[in-house]
């Protein structure tokens, strides 16, 4: 293991230098103490270490630390000093950084991903609710930002994610955002198989294809395994991303740390989609608040309604017509109705289209592009008149609270 040659190498080069005899494990406490902690378990329970320059390097101060550490452990001045300069010269030139968890947290609070160059969607593009995760590539660590695929060149820091994986399931569920991608397409690799002539243009997507199909599998092998173990947000992912319902209904049912907004969308109950909505709002998504209230959630429509504009009013109504509730759609009528608005009434209008008259109602005497603006007015459905009542009344009880 890549961990193990490390601590050997650095026993060698300490144990050289030292010209004493020196306790394996004490390699270890030394290079926490390289990094400023008191002790290796402290070091990893806080954060894991990096190759290639990934992550923080030890402060420029650290001899101190490693000297005193050693005398801690028993070792003589001269020796505890000689073992400060030697694992300062071996962690500069192994490039040996340390990276928190909490720097890689950031990769666990995914929205949605614009698919980067070379991943292809196997079957186009994916339904608006089974989205890839987001991946925004970036994170920062006191005010250094590394790319993520730049932490995907630290071996050592995914051997020590791979080992941490084995104690705690989050430590895939990290892996599985580094290696996170779309699934890449087969096609031109299947093609060049059978021994078809590729392009230079092709052969540039098969050498694609092989770079990210082991990374496909491993993200998909992480994800799995943190969702069986538990972890609620990479079930919920990998329901969505690898569209495995039973995982989202798994998700439903575990405790911990979700996007409601995530699960709102994907819920398999009206029921299910309501909570998680509800949820959403009162953690302050003005999206969620809307979308409840558009259900009919009388908690969440007395908290839009009164505010909401002429558009949103429209919108919901639409959908009420779309999801065949008339009486919901009235409902926003009358609060129309009641603040001087008319969703029935069309507000398309012709507007100038750039020039010193930009935005301004047409004018013929100007001349000049246009563009239409508004909205066509809402065609509302007749109602029995104990449908108008009900309507009536809902609409004044959202516009009384």
């Amino acid at each position: 293991m890549m961990f193990k040659a490390l601590a050997r190498a650095a026993h060698q080069s300490l144990q050289a230098r030292a010209g004493c005899n020196i306790c394996h494990s004490h390699v270890h406490e030394l290079l926490a103490a390289a990094f400023g902690y008191r002790t290796w378990a402290a070091l990893t329970a806080d954060a894991l270490l990096a190759d290639h320059g990934v992550g923080q390097a030890p402060q420029d101060s650290a001899e101190p630390q490693i000297t005193g550490r050693a005398l801690q452990l028993q070792y003589g001045q001269a020796e505890a000093l000689a073992m400060a300069d030697a694992l300062g010269e071996f962690i500069a030139d192994k490039q040996l950084r340390r990276v928190r968890w909490a720097t890689l947290a950031p990769l666990l609070r995914m929205a949605r991903r614009s698919e980067a160059p070379g991943e292809h969607e196997e079957n186009g593009d994916a339904d608006e609710d089974l989205q890839d995760w987001d991946d925004t590539s970036r994170l920062s660590e006191n005010a250094s930002t590394f790319p993520r695929e730049q932490f995907l060149a630290s071996g050592l820091l995914l051997e020590s994610l791979e080992q941490a994986a084995t104690k705690d399931p989050h430590a895939h569920q990290v892996l599985a955002a580094l290696f996170r991608c779309s699934k890449p397409n087969t096609y031109l690799y299947e093609e060049s198989q059978k021994g078809r002539q590729l392009t230079a243009s092709e052969r540039g997507w098969v050498e694609q294809y092989l770079l990210l199909a082991p990374r496909y599998a491993r993200y998909e092998a992480h994800l799995k395994a943190a969702a069986e173990a538990g972890v609620r947000a990479a079930a919920l992912e990998y329901g969505v991303a690898f569209e495995r319902p039973e995982f989202i209904t798994l998700a439903e049912r575990l405790n911990g740390d979700v996007d409601p907004q995530q699960m709102a969308r994907v819920a398999t109950s009206l029921e299910a989609r309501t909570r998680w909505l509800r949820r959403a709002a009162e953690a302050g998504s003005h999206r969620a608040l809307e979308d409840l209230a558009d259900l009919g959630d009388p908690w969440a429509q007395e908290r839009v309604a009164p505010l909401a504009g002429l558009h949103w009013l429209r919108d919901a109504a639409e959908r009420a017509l779309a999801e065949g509730d008339p009486v919901r759609a009235w409902i926003w009528q009358y609060v129309a109705l009641a603040r001087g608005e008319d969703l029935t009434l069309s507000t398309l209008a012709a507007r100038h289209d750039g020039g010193s008259n930009d935005g301004e109602f047409y004018d013929s005497d100007f001349g000049g592009p246009l563009y239409v603006d508004g909205d066509e007015g809402l065609a509302l459905p007749e109602l029995e008149r104990n449908q108008h009542g009900e309507a009536q009344a809902k609409a004044q009880a959202i516009l009384r609270a």
